[in-house]
């Protein structure tokens, strides 16, 4: 292999490193993403089955909390886009996280697939670089 093929090679070898990296920091992202709407749904399920007038703690940011009493175990307020927010059932709420779930399952799995692309190409080009040394 010729010095120019070379090198072309070894951009081509840092250009794919560079965009897995960046598949694995959007997977990883997702993933989170996909951990939050879980913890939601079982959240949404823990409220569904407490009494009205139990007293908890509710989040208003990171690590800070504030003393609430649950007045209503059935209906959630939802934000849905714009800051425009809506009144959901807590079943209505929960299906509606299955399906958001269902369509980030299927982003995952896509975006596994093409960092699995990348791996392999990576991994070609790797070996041509290898075996022309």
């Amino acid at each position: 292999m010729k010095d120019d093929e070379k090198q072309q090679k070894m951009i081509e070898l840092h250009i794919l490193n560079q965009q897995g990296e960046q598949l694995k920091q959007h997977l990883e992202h997702l993933m989170e993403q996909m951990a939050n709407l879980r913890q939601l749904g079982e959240n949404l399920e823990a409220i569904e089955n407490e009494k009205e007038g139990k007293k908890m703690y509710s989040p208003l940011s990171s690590g800070v909390f504030v003393q609430t009493e649950l007045k209503d175990n059935k209906e959630v307020l939802v934000g849905i886009g714009a800051g425009v927010i809506v009144k959901k059932s807590i079943k209505d709420t929960k299906e509606m996280l299955k399906e958001q779930e269902k369509k980030m399952e299927l982003i995952i799995m896509q975006i596994q697939n093409e960092f699995e692309k990348f791996i392999s190409s990576a991994a070609n080009l790797e070996k041509e670089l290898s075996a022309a040394q």
